[in-house]
């Protein structure tokens, strides 16, 4: 509460001793201000409220030119991609003004290209542009775009990652997407560039452009449709949920609803498919924020659906992160578990298209995601809960709540095994059965499955700030076997799942994570962490690299393909999943990512 009525008297702009006016805040470029002085005073200047705040935005205040120049190389990155992307409608000319008068022109696409993957819906290629001067950049991207041959958009992306700096130079390595149509379907170019900057008074110009790697998609598909189509709308636009409450963001909620109920502008929370009713067509339960009611929506004959979420009482309007559609009490049809802030709940399915609350339960923490499986063999499946934050009455949720240390978290909330013993009867077993090893990190979620064949369903569990676990399974007991299979992992962990890439008869494991820009810059910069040793430093600059891929070899053991199989730029990832998207017989992954994206409408 201090730290609350601390920030309101700082951000109203005003000092207990000051002459300014209540809502006036300093100006940015304002350290000092002027004061009424205290008797012998009169010559200490007071430093504004605001200034060391101020002074901490500016990088370079803090001793990070660095990321000063990422933000100025950004800005004209930003500006390139829009000429890119507006060069087929409005021409080559404007391109001039972002080069220096030293600029150096060579091809930024490959004419020559090797097939990768030939597939009758996918192809992939791959190449490096020809060593060959151009007349200029207004050339360098006619003859890139140029295969963009149908009428259509051009997306074009590009994003800083990495920045060196010299006297009056700069070094950015950037990564490159364009795609539009072609008069065979769909293509994405994947690059990446070094590009160079000459800088002068802070104004940074473009020298040259070095092409590191490059690729090309095709999407064969003469109509120009995507592999997929949005079809909520479809789906569920008849329905009062989806007009009134789905379509409405999240900043729409929070200026109506009351914190207390659970709104939180980084939400996390998940939705379960399943066959509620019995009539072989799935259906489809939305968790939601605080407030908020869960929605329950069953499916139509015609693929669209209506919602029975006062029908079903399955409406709860707590806090809830995550469900699972199963059978729990083995009757024969799909029960619900809903993971509601510190509890679980279990509602049995009375038939037809109504459930009541069976069990209520109690966790030792804020449960983010829940996974099941029949971990002893008994016939009935068991509930692992992913705890996050700590109960607020914890030992263990140390200063704030926060994640201590960010990198290697081991503060966070414990997890939990529910064994089912029937009858609705749900018995914490965590400690008993050995997964109270390592169990004190930020676990986002987890995934069953026999990765060692022996017959029992083993367990890898992704946590958020650090380290991941494997457990095994031996007959019901379990050891975390993770950091001797070299899979912990230690990163942003977000989601997991299993799938036989390759198909050698052997499961492998992908884990989705975070990929930072602004931790790839920062990391390998000098004055970054200047006493750290090189494995601490590995350990921040892997928190940053992204998504992982671990192979998994004969005899139980893993090796991480990650970079060789260019899978760990998913972006912020929330959520992966292997699936032969394609219908090819091979599993592709889809990552799911991003963040707040809204517009900020608001005002201090």
């Amino acid at each position: 509460m201090v730290l609350l009525c601390l920030f309101a008297w700082l951000f109203a702009g005003c000092s207990p001793r000051g002459k300014h006016p209540v809502n006036e805040v300093p100006s940015p470029d304002k350290t000092v201000i002027e004061m009424i002085p205290a008797p012998g005073l009169e010559d200490a200047p007071v430093i504004a409220p605001l200034a060391d705040a101020w002074s901490r935005i500016d990088p370079k205040e803090d001793g990070w030119d660095s990321e000063a120049l990422s933000e100025a190389v950004g800005g004209k990155l930003k500006k390139l991609a829009g000429m890119i992307k507006d060069s087929l409608v409005t021409g080559y000319s404007s391109l001039e003004e972002l080069v220096d008068a030293d600029y150096t022109a060579s091809p930024l696409r490959a004419q020559h290209l090797k097939t990768i993957h030939l597939g009758t819906t996918f192809a992939v290629y791959r190449g490096m542009p020809e060593d060959s001067p151009l007349d200029g950049i207004a050339e360098q991207v006619r003859h890139l775009v140029a295969v963009f041959n149908r009428p259509g958009p051009l997306h074009v992306a590009l994003k800083l990652y990495r920045i060196r700096s010299n006297t009056g130079f700069v070094s950015a390595q950037v990564l490159v997407q364009v795609s539009g149509m072609t008069d065979k379907g769909r293509r994405q170019m994947n690059s990446e560039w070094d590009t160079s900057w000459k800088v002068q008074h802070e104004e940074p110009r473009l020298v040259g452009i070095k092409v590191l790697s490059y690729e090309e998609v095709s999407y064969f598909s003469e109509r120009g449709e995507t592999l997929f189509v949005d079809s909520t709308a479809s789906v569920l636009g008849d329905t009062e949920a989806y007009k009134k409450q789905l379509l409405r963001s999240t900043d729409y909620w929070r200026s109506r609803t009351a914190r207390d109920f659970g709104l939180d502008v980084v939400a996390n929370h998940g939705l379960a498919v399943g066959d509620v009713n019995g009539d072989g067509l799935e259906d489809m339960y939305i968790c939601q924020q605080g407030g908020l009611p869960n929605r329950l929506f069953v499916r139509n004959p015609d693929g669209t659906m209506r919602d029975i979420t006062g029908k079903s009482a399955t409406g709860w309007l707590d806090y809830c992160a995550s469900a699972l559609i199963l059978d729990f009490d083995n009757d024969g049809d799909r029960d619900l578990a809903v993971s509601q802030d510190f509890k679980i709940l279990f509602m049995d399915n009375l038939g037809g298209e109504r459930f009541e609350l069976a069990l209520g339960q109690s966790t030792h923490a804020q449960t983010f995601s829940i996974c099941a499986a029949d971990f002893d063999l008994d016939g009935d499946l068991d509930l692992f809960l992913c705890g996050y934050n700590p109960a607020a009455n914890r030992a263990e949720s140390g200063a704030l709540g926060e994640p201590l240390p960010y990198h290697d978290a081991q503060n966070g909330g414990r997890n939990m095994l529910l064994r089912n013993d029937g009858n609705w009867d749900f018995v914490d077993v965590t400690g008993a059965v050995g997964l109270d090893q390592n169990n004190n990190r930020f676990s986002f979620a987890a995934s069953w499955e026999d990765y060692d064949n022996d017959g029992d369903p083993d367990l890898y569990v992704a946590n958020d700030y650090g380290r991941n676990n494997l457990y095994r399974n031996d007959g019901g007991r379990f050891t975390d076997v993770a950091a001797q299979l070299g899979i912990e992992d230690m990163s942003a962990g977000m989601s997991v799942s299993w799938a036989d890439f390759n198909r050698d008869g052997i499961l492998d494991l992908y884990i989705s994570n975070m990929f930072s820009a602004a931790g790839n810059r920062i990391t390998y910069q000098r004055q970054f962490k200047p006493d750290a040793g090189d494995e601490l430093l590995a350990g921040y600059r892997r928190h940053a690299r992204g998504n992982s891929l671990f192979e998994g070899k004969p005899g139980g053991k893993f090796s991480d393909v990650s970079l060789s199989a260019g899978v760990t730029m998913g972006r912020w990832a929330w959520g992966s999943r292997f699936a032969d998207l394609n219908n090819d017989g091979w599993q592709d992954l889809v990552v799911a990512n991003g963040f707040i994206t809204a517009p900020d409408t608001g005002d201090l």
